[in-house]
């Protein structure tokens, strides 16, 4: 049993760790992030950085975030990060474009790769 879960738009993430990820495909990069900061206002941790990797996060149509499950006090470092994370998304205007299968599909695959680092390195208190 993990003492974390994902929340994710990236149907690749759901696939592999379909026990630990909450998924919906309708959520946008700014939706996971505000889901996010709603969690931590409500005592989770956000355990990986939002904006890893080198896509800005208008770019890429997927997200996936790791927080805790075990809720504790407002964790102000976690807090800071999304609501940082938050302002750069809003610096960037949405890129409305169209991206054909292939090219979501690599937005898909460096997401979750991601995630397996993130996940790979994650402390063994979050894997009890």
């Amino acid at each position: 049993m993990a003492n974390f879960h994902i929340l994710t738009n990236n149907p690749m993430v759901k696939d592999k760790y379909s026990e630990f990820t909450e998924f919906d495909q309708n959520l946008t990069v700014a939706d996971i992030f505000a889901h996010s900061r709603d969690s931590i206002h409500l005592g989770a941790n956000l355990i990986n950085h939002p904006l890893a990797g080198s896509i800005k996060p208008n770019q890429s149509p997927y997200k996936s975030l790791v927080l805790s499950n075990q809720k504790g006090d407002l964790d102000m470092t976690s807090l800071k990060l999304i609501e940082g994370s938050i302002q750069v998304l809003r610096k960037f205007p949405p890129l409305n474009r169209k991206y054909d299968e292939s090219v979501l599909e690599d937005f898909q695959v460096i997401d979750l790769d991601l995630l397996d680092s993130a996940i790979d390195s994650l402390p063994y208190k979050y894997h009890e």
